[in-house]
């Protein structure tokens, strides 16, 4: 995984607030990023896990990631995943899911 410093430093702040400020479960890169396949214009793609989805708490986080994007001059997309979900649904099932967890980087 080769990142330019402005992305590891929007990932590492990412990271901070999504572990200071909320019950994140699971973090991590994955996509052309994370496979070394990327060009100059990919995206950061990234999955968070939390206990429940909510969409309060993901608008929030999606506020939190516009404002990195523009400070780090990045473009982070984020999929968002509730473990009662997983745990109780079809997700866990889901072939993104699974290509994010067997290729998935944890952050």
């Amino acid at each position: 995984m080769k990142l330019a410093d402005n992305e590891k430093q929007a990932l590492e702040a990412l990271r901070k607030v999504l572990f200071d400020r909320y019950p994140v479960i699971d973090f991590r890169l994955f996509g052309s990023k994370a496979r070394d396949e990327d060009r100059h214009d990919s995206d950061l793609d990234v999955m968070i896990e939390i206990p429940k989805y909510d969409q309060a708490m993901v608008a929030e986080i999606d506020d939190i990631i516009f404002q990195l994007n523009i400070e780090h001059d990045v473009f982070i997309s984020a999929l968002y995943f509730g473990k009662d979900e997983l745990e109780e649904g079809p997700l866990s099932e889901a072939p993104i899911y699974k290509i994010i967890q067997r290729e998935g980087i944890p952050l």
